[in-house]
């Protein structure tokens, strides 16, 4: 907000302020000074490094975390975390098996990576992302899917614990179909990196309890686009993957989005992602809504009519239903 309308005293002690010093006025200066006096090491500032002028005033201010303006965005990135704590990291509850909690914990940090890539145009870390789907793959067929999905629905972040009910369900599902393991592979990448145009989405409005307005509908709708547009920028990532996260939201019948495709024009693979995308969406908790029970979710599902693939719903509904799907597999001693 500009400085003529920041008044320190409707902010608490533990508000991070991040000044912009170009240009600023000896008039504003001297309004910031309270400001960054009362907040001591929660200031960052954004300034020219070459220009001693504005390093000087900064250090006048008493704001050491300095962002060169010309320096990468994932700079700042990273010195928000040091500051504000680490967001991606999962605060997981005691007795989880091991492996479940070393694979969630570092599927959490590619995901973190990822996010920061994609923000900041940098490369996307796509061996990171493959090696995780690889492990969550390994840890789903060792421990289960209940531990996987108990261990991600207590991460603090809507966007990790739904990205991950993904891509668990999607290599689950995708193993009981009897697709190879490189597809397997392929459909917890897909998972991954299906809601990634979310990062251009403000937070308000992908977390607001309330129905979205015409106009945060549109915003939102457009997250497959903008996942088009930072996965292509990869060559090596694969382009089914690609197309998974652009035709997640597409329907049988052609009422979904962005491109109305229809029938034949939506392939199995995102058939498959768009059934546990909306099973995990609906199964998942939030801090706005209870988690709905898993045959009320299949029932809803049902009701769809026409939007989703009849015979691959048939198939889900019947694993969801077994008694021993996500169960933990004891080994025999």
């Amino acid at each position: 907000m500009p400085i003529s309308k920041f008044d320190p005293e409707t902010h608490d002690d533990n508000t991070l302020l991040l000044i912009d010093f170009h240009n600023l006025s000896p008039k504003q200066l001297h309004a910031l000074k309270p400001c960054t006096k009362k907040r001591n090491d929660a200031s960052i500032g954004l300034v020219t490094i070459r220009s001693r002028q504005q390093v000087l005033q900064a250090r006048e201010l008493g704001v050491f975390h300095l962002i060169d303006r010309e320096d990468r965005f994932s700079n700042l990135l990273l010195k928000l975390r040091e500051l504000l704590g680490d967001y991606s990291r999962p605060n997981l509850p005691a007795g989880l098996p091991e492996k479940t909690v070393r694979t969630v914990k570092s599927t959490s940090a590619a995901l973190s990576h990822l996010s920061m890539a994609a923000l900041s145009g940098a490369p996307l870390p796509v061996k990171k992302l493959a090696g995780s789907a690889k492990d969550m793959a390994a840890t789903l067929d060792a421990e289960g899917l209940d531990s996987w999905l108990t261990a991600v629905q207590s991460h603090h972040s809507h966007t990790y614990c739904h990205t991950m009910m993904v891509a668990g369900h999607a290599l689950t599902f995708a193993k009981a179909l009897g697709m190879s393991q490189q597809e397997q592979y392929l459909m917890g990448l897909g998972g991954l990196v299906h809601d990634l145009g979310k990062v251009k989405i403000p937070l308000s409005i992908l977390d607001k309890p309330g129905k979205l307005t015409a106009k945060e509908r549109e915003l939102v709708n457009k997250h497959p686009i903008y996942s088009k547009e930072i996965l292509e920028s990869r060559s090596e990532m694969p382009k089914p993957v690609v197309d998974m996260a652009l035709w997640h939201h597409e329907f049988i019948d052609g009422s979904g989005y962005p491109d109305g495709l229809s029938g034949d024009e939506i392939s199995e693979r995102v058939r498959l992602l768009t059934i546990v995308d909306i099973y995990s969406a609906l199964t998942e908790k939030r801090s706005y809504k209870d988690a709905v029970p898993p045959q009320r979710a299949l029932a809803i599902m049902a009701d769809m009519g026409g939007k989703l693939d009849a015979g691959l719903l048939r198939k889900f509904s019947k694993l969801i239903s077994r008694s021993d799907f996500g169960r933990i597999r004891r080994r025999a001693v």
